[in-house]
């Protein structure tokens, strides 16, 4: 039986309480701060900054005040001889939270937020999806995610994220998604909006409902990379992306042959544009054309990578970035 108070704590593992954290096991759940203390140091820390800090519950907490709570349960583990997964089942956070005058679902929120990311990798069983589907018909709000955790962590003493719980309800669970195939028309409403909001995900699964924004981005990429491989590109870059979206939106089609057959048949083009410096800007690096600043007089001509090398697109609604007008002007002079 945990004692109720701070004293009668210490007293509880006098026997174990000088021992070293065993840091390289801990390090499998947990992730341990930077700044350790001893236990004299911790005895000394309750006693002063503790109680002070305790007050301020919703402060973040620093790395003394984290390590602090893994001393303790760590304790706690070591002289119930428990597992690691089993603090829960032992209700190791409720006695605690009476030795340190906290709120219980306090101390597991924070405790929560240093489980150790490869925890995440546990297979989910059925029960805990039958679990997950009913707190979240119990607890329908969008900031219950946290109440949901503690809920479940409690019934099913299985370690799970704030996080991880919320993505597994919303990607798989949900009886709402809809695992159907997505039509021409919803691929080709995502990447206009793709385009629009700088590829939201979740701005966009909010306006396209049954669909999740783990699904959008899977298929956005997927004929992303289609076409790349259409094209033979090992790598595309942000601008080599834009082309692509651009070409989408204008032809209304997203199939991978027809988007690098147009690429290809702009590649075999020759350059539409002649660039050429004006000596009354010579102070200025950026290209001019016919004496005019070349984005003021050409403003649909762009020049887009796609490793075809001194090749230059003219396409409507490309436009010419600064850093691509200063290659444009190299590549032409050298030519």
């Amino acid at each position: 039986m945990i004692p109720p108070t701070w004293n009668e704590f210490l007293e509880f593992i006098s026997d174990i309480q000088d021992n070293e954290l065993d840091k390289p096991l801990l390090c499998q759940f947990i992730k341990i701060p930077n700044k350790c203390m001893t236990s004299i140091q911790i005895k000394q820390y309750f006693s002063k900054d503790f109680q002070k800090a305790k007050i301020k519950r919703s402060c973040k907490w620093g790395d003394r005040e984290k390590y602090f709570l893994i001393w303790c349960v760590s304790k706690i583990i070591a002289k119930l001889q428990i597992k690691f997964q089993e603090v829960y089942l032992y209700q190791v956070f409720e006695k605690l939270s009476n030795i340190l005058d906290l709120p219980e679902e306090f101390l597991l929120t924070k405790w929560l937020s240093l489980l150790n990311y490869k925890l995440k990798l546990q297979p989910w069983k059925q029960e805990e999806d039958d679990l997950l589907i009913e707190l979240r018909q119990q607890y329908s709000g969008p900031k219950d995610w946290t109440i949901i955790t503690r809920e479940f962590i409690k019934r099913s003493q299985t370690v799970r994220y704030p996080k991880q719980i919320r993505e597994r309800f919303n990607n798989v669970i949900n009886p709402n998604i809809n695992k159907n195939e997505f039509n021409k028309d919803e691929i080709l409403f995502i990447f206009r909006e793709a385009q629009n909001k700088d590829k939201n995900w979740a701005g966009i699964s909010k306006i396209m409902p049954g669909r999740t924004d783990n699904q959008i981005k899977n298929v956005y990429n997927s004929i992303i990379r289609k076409i790349s491989n259409e094209m033979r590109m090992n790598y595309y870059s942000e601008v080599d992306e834009q082309v692509i979206q651009n070409l989408i939106i204008q032809q209304n089609n997203y199939d991978p042959k027809m988007i690098s057959s147009l690429l290809e048949e702009f590649k075999r083009k020759k350059p539409c544009v002649k660039t050429e410096s004006c000596s009354d800007y010579s102070q200025t690096s950026e290209p001019y054309f016919q004496g005019v600043p070349f984005q003021m007089a050409c403003p649909y001509i762009s020049y887009s990578p796609f490793q075809f090398q001194n090749i230059y697109f003219c396409f409507p609604q490309f436009y010419l970035l600064p850093h691509q007008s200063q290659i444009a002007t190299q590549n032409f002079n050298e030519t």
